[in-house]
């Protein structure tokens, strides 16, 4: 091998070393980093929730707080999405219901699911479970109802609320429906003896007696509506693509007991 054959050798030898090195030492794309684009796409959505606590509600600083409200940031932290619990808008849930029907790129929670809520919305979760009932005071002079008997009773929900859309499948022309904005609306009109009952989430009715000073023993669940589970709800135009980042980490909080952790925490 001549002097010249020689150097060509070393030199070809050392540019085949240089690029196995940069084969072996180079990253692989890693899921973390095929799921970036997704992510990036849920820190752009604008969130919505409403005070319906112990799952979500505005907390002693002016920020979101609740079950649910941990459950995300605990899933976005999972995922690397840059968002914060002050990033969430708390609104009356009507306004932001019409918002995530109408406006794209908008989520919403907590929302329970329903067949037909899955026709117009896209859902990740579920977050945790939520009993959906007939409520009353105990000392009413009605008996307790039953489907057939509501029809002699004057009922109150929150407009668009799972207890309205409840009510609603099985609504009779005779039935007194009044649709108020707002739990403590309710609370004040069943109270005051306006309406006989009212159709609410028995866990969220609990905690708001609670802290306005009463006695959840004054008051009674008489009729199951729905067992049903909570989620996070977006406008049916989302790429579920951009969902399954955010499905999966919630999954594996489930799956590793933080959302069992979280629940606890609020409910002790």
């Amino acid at each position: 091998m001549t002097k010249s054959q020689s150097v060509l050798s070393t030199k070809w030898l050392i540019s085949i070393a240089i690029a196995l090195a940069a084969f072996v030492t180079e990253p692989a794309i890693s899921v973390a980093d095929s799921q970036k684009p997704k992510v990036r796409l849920l820190e752009t959505m604008t969130w919505y929730t409403e005070e319906y606590p112990p799952f979500n509600f505005k907390g002693a600083d002016g920020v979101p707080s609740g079950m649910t409200i941990d459950i995300l940031m605990a899933a976005f932290e999972k995922i690397d999405a840059d968002l914060v619990a002050a990033d969430i808008t708390i609104a009356p849930w009507n306004r932001s219901y019409k918002y995530i029907q109408n406006r794209p790129g908008t989520a919403l929670f907590s929302m329970t699911y329903t067949p037909e809520r899955r026709k117009i919305m896209r859902f990740v979760g579920p977050s945790v479970p939520s009993n959906i009932a007939v409520i009353a005071r105990t000392n009413r002079a009605a008996s307790p109802p039953v489907t057939a008997a509501l029809t002699n009773l004057r009922i109150g929900v929150v407009r668009d609320d799972i207890g309205d859309q409840l009510i609603r499948e099985i609504t009779t022309g005779s039935m007194k429906i009044q649709r108020k904005n707002s739990l403590k609306q309710l609370l004040y009109l069943l109270d005051a003896g306006r309406v006989d009952v009212i159709a609410y989430a028995s866990d969220v009715f609990r905690h708001a007696v609670k802290k306005s000073g009463g006695d959840p023993a004054a008051y009674e669940e008489v009729m199951t509506l729905k067992e049903g589970q909570l989620g996070y709800a977006f406008h049916r135009d989302t790429d579920p693509e951009v969902l399954v980042p955010l499905q999966a980490a919630i999954d594996e909080l489930r799956a590793d007991g933080t959302i069992d952790r979280i629940v606890a925490k609020y409910r002790n």
